[in-house]
């Protein structure tokens, strides 16, 4: 047993060493910390500062991001968020691809938690990023999966007018100008029921009929981006379509006053490319080392799933090895104690006196002559004086029989006890004092009652040896 604990502990010890590198969670000051560069990225997007904004998600998400199931909830959620913030950073340099990315890294941890409020916000910014590369099928995917979330689960007004609004550029892909205009002005109504101001969607419809090339039908919305809150990249884009449309219309004099803006939007442009392109290389950069790292972490996990797997193995085996050794021992023992019990049976004052009682007239004793012998036979105490022969020298061995096999008659466990000496048929029902026939039935008898097919001798041989 000493052996074996030993064995047992060297491989738990393998075991601790071999899973020693397991990615621990994150301790509540490192959370707490990344929580922090969060909150800092989060105002400087407020203020419209993002490319000092972007750094503080690329960190949060690099200390946090492991293999999904050795991050907590919390990790996973303030990491999606993380890249939620990304992609806003990305959408607002209109660098599209590299938005898509972000977003769905954010909708894969969200979906693991999962959290429906950020689901809602990821999927629709995801929708909303493929329509504008072409790829409405996935968008309406994404519109529609999270489109029962916001009629029953979100109420939340500004996730059902961005849904909305994703519909009318569906619309507007498919050619169908009508549908589409036809939903934003739903959003339109919708949003001055509810005093909320729509000049920026009176400028988005008028976009939609200039690009459908419904001119003149476009001009006053687009006249509303003199109060819509656009930043220098919008104004100077809306007031470009109204000059070509004043071209059209042959107003030069108006014309000309809404291409002065145009230089401001080249510039504005220009930024807009310069710092989204900064951005995309951060993040590519960021990817490349994210990348590198979880795919280390997978081989490390799966380097230790072998080494666990070969050390149950191991343990298997040496267990395997120590049992068939402790088998081995114990039938050695069993054979030496057999023999040295035999020893002592074939020594007693019993054996020798069958024995010798048998020896002048054992050749002649056949199965046809056994009523011929009957002055051979054993007296009561001679029966008695067997049995704790056999007792003596196999550990209690008849009492025991007597005490398993309680259907086993007095006469029985005699003819037992002869089975063990190795004499005859013959020789066995000349000392019980009965007839051969009844002597061989008493046997199979007996086989029965034990449930064996073998000799009686061999299978009462076999039980010694097994103890």
């Amino acid at each position: 047993m000493k052996r074996i604990f030993s064995i047992g502990l060297l491989m738990l010890l393998f075991f601790v060493v071999a899973c020693g590198n397991v990615h621990q969670h994150a301790s509540s000051d490192d959370l707490q910390e990344a929580q922090a560069y969060y909150d800092s990225g989060f105002v400087c997007l407020q203020q419209d500062s993002l490319l000092q904004a972007f750094p503080h998600f690329v960190h949060v998400a690099g200390n946090l991001e492991y293999l999904p199931e050795d991050m907590t909830e919390d990790e996973m959620l303030l990491t999606s968020k993380a890249y939620f913030q990304m992609a806003t950073v990305f959408r607002q340099k209109m660098e599209t691809n590299a938005e898509i990315d972000a977003l769905r890294q954010a909708l894969h941890y969200q979906t693991a938690i999962p959290d429906t409020a950020w689901i809602i916000r990821s999927s629709l910014q995801l929708a909303d990023a493929l329509e504008v590369i072409q790829e409405n099928d996935s968008a309406s995917f994404y519109l529609n999966r999270v489109m029962p979330l916001i009629d029953t689960v979100s109420g939340d007004v500004e996730d059902y007018i961005s849904a909305r609004f994703l519909l009318s550029c569906l619309y507007y892909d498919k050619g169908e100008i009508d549908s589409c205009v036809m939903v934003q002005k739903q959003i339109i109504d919708f949003k001055a029921r509810r005093g909320m101001d729509t000049k920026n969607d009176s400028v988005g419809i008028g976009i939609n009929l200039f690009f459908a090339n419904f001119h003149a039908s476009a001009k006053p919305y687009l006249l509303k981006v003199m109060e819509a809150d656009f930043d220098d990249v919008k104004r100077g884009a809306v007031m470009s379509l109204l000059g070509q449309i004043y071209e059209e219309e042959n107003q030069p004099d108006s014309a000309a006053m809404f291409h002065v803006f145009s230089p401001n939007y080249v510039q504005a442009e220009s930024d807009r490319v310069s710092d989204g392109m900064l951005a995309v290389k951060q993040y590519e950069q960021f990817k490349a080392e994210r990348d590198a790292r979880l795919q280390a972490l997978q081989k490390q996990k799966a380097l230790r799933k072998r080494m666990v797997t070969l050390l149950w193995s191991g343990m298997a085996l040496v267990m395997l090895a120590v049992i068939v050794v402790a088998i081995v021992k114990r039938r050695k023992r069993r054979n030496a104690s057999f023999s040295v019990g035999w020893a002592q049976f074939e020594q007693s004052d019993i054996f020798v006196r069958i024995r010798e009682r048998l020896a002048a007239d054992a050749p002649k004793i056949s199965s046809k002559n056994v009523e011929d012998f009957s002055h051979l036979a054993l007296s009561q105490a001679d029966f008695a004086a067997l049995k704790d022969a056999v007792d003596a020298a196999f550990g209690g061995f008849a009492t025991r029989l007597a005490a398993r096999y309680p259907d086993l008659s007095s006469a029985d466990l005699n003819a037992c006890c002869l089975a063990l000496t190795g004499l005859s048929h013959a020789e066995m029902a000349v000392l019980q004092g009965v007839k051969y026939n009844s002597f061989t039935n008493r046997i199979t008898k007996i086989k029965k009652t034990l449930g064996t097919e073998e000799s009686l001798s061999a299978c009462l041989k076999n039980m010694l040896k097994e103890g």
